[in-house]
């Protein structure tokens, strides 16, 4: 939990449910509300102490024991008996439910090997259509703690502008405005992955909320896509410095430190 939520181990320590009667939650984390929205992250863990080689998949059982705890915990007319742990939780994240707002629950499935199997795949697809974007799965492993270790680590990158740009300084830092094709933008990911992104979790809204997919369709659409520039916010790039050639007035090359 402290690797996928970026916290410390005594913030940890109070998500912490697992025990009897935890309804197979081994820990639970309730983002503060964004607008009408707010995000609840679900961790079970399956740890194997006689097969260290990381090859195990995570088991299909618990995947759909998973499942079964969203339907039970998410929905507030059910009633489950549930530890001093949890209890409290739950009770908070179903309050907020019945005040209107609505849950995107993300359920991360850990252990040290191999994520669940094909079998457990379509059953998890399947779970989160129903649920119309509001589930999500994921795994996380101790891949997937080094990588998180590694994500402070230093990179170089060139981005290609379009066009006209605005350069400003202020307060001695300095601030460039412009367009980037989004070719540009998925080369840069296929060069660097997800080491150019903050990766916790409580602040990634996820690929299934409303918002990513109204940008995905303004993309896709084509009486809309030219619009794209002025229908959203765009990609914010925090560095150490950039450079660029001044003496140019247009299609920037900008390296990013």
């Amino acid at each position: 939990m402290s690797a996928a939520l970026d916290s410390p181990l005594e913030e940890c320590a109070e998500w912490l449910t697992d025990g009897g009667n935890d309804a197979g939650v081994d820990g639970l984390h309730t983002a503060d509300v964004a607008g009408n929205e707010f995000i609840v992250t679900i961790f079970q863990g399956k740890y194997k102490v006689k097969d260290l080689s990381g090859s195990a998949n995570f088991p299909e059982n618990g995947v759909k024991l998973a499942m079964n705890t969203v339907q039970t915990l998410f929905d507030p007319d059910r009633k489950v008996a549930l530890n001093e742990k949890i209890a409290p939780k739950i009770a908070d994240v179903r309050s907020l439910i019945r005040d209107g707002y609505i849950p995107t629950v993300r359920v991360v499935l850990c252990n040290n090997g191999k994520r669940w199997t094909g079998q457990a795949e379509p059953q998890i697809r399947e779970a989160e259509r129903l649920y119309g974007g509001q589930l999500e799965f994921r795994h996380f492993n101790h891949d997937a703690v080094v990588r998180s270790l590694k994500e402070g680590e230093r990179i170089d990158a060139n981005v290609e502008l379009k066009g006209k740009a605005i350069v400003e300084d202020m307060n001695f830092m300095r601030v460039l405005v412009g367009r980037v094709a989004a070719h540009e933008v998925k080369r840069l990911f296929d060069e660097h992955g997800d080491q150019l992104l903050q990766r916790n979790i409580r602040r990634f809204l996820g690929r299934n909320n409303r918002v990513n997919a109204d940008i995905g369709n303004t993309l896709r659409q084509k009486e809309k896509s030219d619009r794209f520039y002025f229908l959203n916010n765009g990609i914010t790039v925090v560095c150490e410095r950039f450079d660029y050639n001044a003496f140019q007035t247009s299609d920037y090359q900008v390296r990013l430190k």
